[in-house]
């Protein structure tokens, strides 16, 4: 078994910066990123409860085979997010309720993953964050290792040590680490643009034209 482990050093968030951002929804900060940054519609939350706001440790799985998450799981910090890529693959359960159950225990902020868990119930019982492509009770092997803290590919984005990870009932938004700030910025001032929407939209005008959407071209 080979794991490679790679030295990855990234800007850590403040508590109170990553509590300001668990406020945001993933389509206001997939919006400040030009409609960008969410990752595919086939990663969901296994309950509509669950949310995640975190940074990640990033895992690139060997095919069926489940030991990098798990050493990433027993090696993240609290409140850091393990996002695994795990090739799309939903026939093999790659995370389960005893890997929930030690998520919980080291206060992990949650788990992504373009791939299958299993023991859901469990999971959901707990309230640990799992967002994930499918659900198969078939188990994984621990035999081949896998990588760790290198940029990887889930749900049809880049997702890198750090990066910062949204995730609600609409699915997961991931923020560039080296866009954080900027991404934030625009977050905070579009909340102010919403609020005066509302105060319009109260009014007579319909949203149509608190929105200031074009008028269409009339043919007779």
């Amino acid at each position: 078994m080979a794991y490679n482990i790679y030295k990855s050093q990234f800007r850590q968030l403040s508590p109170e910066r990553l509590e300001a951002w668990s406020k945001v929804n993933t389509a206001s900060a997939s919006d400040m990123m030009n409609r960008g940054q969410a990752m595919g519609h086939d990663i969901k939350p296994l309950d509509r409860s669950m949310r995640i706001c975190g940074q990640a440790r990033t895992v690139r799985a060997i095919h069926a085979d489940n030991s990098i998450i798990h050493y990433a799981n027993s090696h993240a910090r609290p409140g850091e997010v393990v996002v695994a890529e795990a090739g799309g693959n939903c026939e093999v359960a790659m995370f389960g309720g005893v890997t929930a159950l030690e998520g919980i225990k080291r206060k992990l902020g949650g788990l992504v993953i373009d791939g299958a868990v299993r023991d859901i119930k469990e999971s959901i019982d707990l309230g640990y964050p799992i967002f994930c492509k499918g659900v198969t009770p078939k188990g994984p092997h621990k035999a081949f290792g896998g990588e760790m803290d290198r940029p990887i590919a889930c749900g049809g984005l880049t997702v890198k040590p750090g990066d910062l990870i949204l995730g609600d009932m609409d699915g997961i938004t991931v923020v560039p680490l080296e866009w954080e700030e900027e991404i934030f910025a625009k977050v905070t001032e579009f909340r102010k643009t919403e609020d005066y929407w509302l105060t319009i939209f109260e009014g007579p005008k319909s949203l149509y034209e608190v929105l200031n959407i074009p008028e269409p071209t009339f043919i007779d």
